[in-house]
């Protein structure tokens, strides 16, 4: 479950909204305050207790919020060696998968590509990671792989649009005010019947699903810190 439907939530109503677990791609934007990191470790707590499943983690600025869920995590510049080890793997993986179904988590993702461009070795390092989230977005779901990516703001830095690569999201989720280009950039010709009518804020935001139209979102109230110790209990 991703949550629940924000116009029938105004109204009172319960209306939970779903995902196959074979469409986990997945693309989150929000600002402080929006409810991101909780939605992500409430969409972490709905796969692990749903699926077989194996998290790597890349926490590049540190924030802390996903320390002891999975045995495969990564802060800072060690980001790029674990993504690096999630995509050898990847490629060795046969169609159908393993019996396991694997999961990148790449939190702040903009950036990590955009401390990478800083100096001339590190944008060859960023053009790397760029291919390798593009195949795995392209090919993973065969394989039982997959590609979560979190960002504070939507940036068309993180994929050329050329390339055609964010097309394969199968989950876009937009949390507490976007601006406009970010809007565009997740949901580009999409709109929903009274969406100028909702103050978006922390828990509320718009979601895109594969075979489903665009829609309104509204995050459960969660506890954080109690989500994230029930994580790490799962973990040992």
């Amino acid at each position: 479950m991703l949550g629940f439907s924000l116009s029938m939530w105004m109204q009172g109503i319960k209306v939970p909204l779903f995902v196959g677990s074979n469409l986990l791609h997945c693309c989150i934007v929000g600002g402080s305050g929006s409810g991101k990191s909780t939605w992500l470790l409430y969409f972490i707590y709905q796969i692990r207790k749903s699926i077989p499943c194996e998290f790597v983690i890349c926490d590049f600025k540190r924030s802390g919020e996903f320390t002891g869920i999975t045995n495969h995590y990564a802060e800072y510049e060690i980001c790029i060696d674990e993504i690096r080890l999630f995509y050898e793997e990847f490629s060795e993986a046969p169609d159908g998968g393993n019996g396991i179904t694997r999961i990148l988590i790449i939190d702040e993702i903009a950036g990590l590509l955009n401390h990478l461009n800083m100096t001339k070795e590190g944008k060859k390092e960023a053009d790397e990671i760029r291919m390798i989230m593009s195949s795995i977005l392209m090919l993973g779901r065969s394989r039982k792989r997959f590609l979560i990516l979190s960002m504070q703001r939507y940036s068309a830095s993180v994929f050329p649009a050329s390339s055609g690569s964010a097309d394969n999201f199968m989950i876009s989720v937009g949390l507490g005010k976007l601006s406009v280009d970010g809007r565009r950039g997740l949901f580009a010709g999409e709109h929903f019947e009274g969406e100028e009518d909702i103050t978006f804020g922390m828990g509320k935001g718009l979601l895109l699903r594969d075979g489903y139209e665009l829609c309104g979102l509204q995050v459960p109230r969660l506890d954080k810190q109690k989500l994230l110790f029930i994580l790490q209990s799962m973990n040992r």
